[in-house]
């Protein structure tokens, strides 16, 4: 609190010459005022008092210095927004009965706050996108962009494909076709599950088999991947031999004690044989039908060196398969 002391010019510094402010007596001492007399002190807080005005603009706090009073006049608040209200109540804004749901959206043209059932008709920007309803864009004839998903694509269109989409990188990638070793003049053929690759019937097929460092006079049993039925043209040796074929293992067992002077018996699993004296190539006439009894496209063979020396010993059929 700030007190506006008279001036001590000229005046008495023996603490004679005194100022009273709210009850409290200050002498000169020709340095400073100090607080004395009638008991008060600069700390006493009983000589000071607040009084309340009326509101006036923006409010004040002001202090009389001769009697210590305290006045505060508060703001004047009657201008102002002293409560919330009704919605509707305000000025700018303007609704009807609301129901559940309603939107309180701004109407240029009134310039007021309104309510609005959103929803298709109603003509808010939130039942468009890109000024088009949702049903525009359920409509394939809209799409002009993006790939439509496979299990959209069911039943028969009219339409042309070009590029890489009109063809296969490989057949093989067609789920239920499978196949391996391909070979020229093979088709595809059905098995009751799926398409593998099979010879052709009409096509002829050679298969060789080569016995390495075969000793003169050494027999060698060996196997060679044939249709399970085919019609057997030619056989070749590279060497003199003495070679038989047959329908399966068991018949080549049968047969292992029998000699080459001697035919075998009509029954028993000897698709053909060829005894050459030097390198052969034997047509078959009439021709024979090979087959697999097993069926599990594989001809049992039998071949003996009879060239005198040790050699590679090769052999190869030339056929028509039949069956797959």
């Amino acid at each position: 609190m700030a007190i506006n002391f008279p001036s001590p010019a000229g005046q008495a510094t023996d603490g004679t010459f005194t100022y009273v402010v709210a009850g409290i007596t200050y002498s000169w001492n020709g340095e400073s005022w100090t607080a004395a007399g009638g008991g008060a002190t600069a700390t006493d807080r009983t000589v000071f008092s607040a009084t309340n005005a009326a509101a006036s603009a923006g409010g004040s706090l002001a202090y009389n210095f001769n009697d210590g009073v305290f006045t505060f006049t508060p703001p004047d608040l009657s201008s102002y927004l002293s409560s919330v209200g009704a919605l509707n109540n305000h000025t700018d804004v303007n609704h009807g009965t609301p129901s559940a749901g309603d939107l309180l959206y701004w109407n240029g043209p009134n310039l007021k706050w309104e309510n609005l059932t959103p929803g298709s008709g109603s003509g808010l920007d939130a039942d468009f996108l890109d000024g088009e309803h949702g049903s525009y864009y359920r409509d394939a004839d809209n799409l002009n962009a993006g790939t439509v998903p496979s299990t959209r694509l069911t039943g028969t269109y009219s339409i042309d494909i070009s590029g890489a989409a009109g063809s296969l990188a490989s057949l093989n990638d067609v789920t239920n076709v499978s196949f391996t070793s391909l070979s020229a003049g093979q088709v595809l053929s059905y098995n009751g599950s799926s398409w593998d690759n099979q010879d052709s019937p009409s096509v002829r097929k050679t298969v060789s088999y080569t016995a390495t460092n075969l000793n003169n006079g050494a027999s060698l049993d060996f196997s060679l991947a044939t249709p399970n039925t085919y019609a057997l043209l030619k056989i070749e040796t590279s060497h003199a031999a003495w070679l038989t074929l047959y329908t399966d293992t068991t018949s080549r067992t049968n047969d292992s004690s029998r000699n080459e002077d001697t035919d075998p018996n009509p029954g028993s699993g000897v698709i053909a044989e060829v005894i050459a004296g030097s390198s052969t190539n034997q047509l078959i006439t009439p021709g024979v039908i090979g087959f697999s009894s097993t069926q599990n496209n594989v001809t049992y063979a039998k071949v003996v060196n009879n060239s005198g020396t040790q050699v590679n010993l090769q052999v190869t059929l030339t056929y028509v398969p039949l069956e797959g």
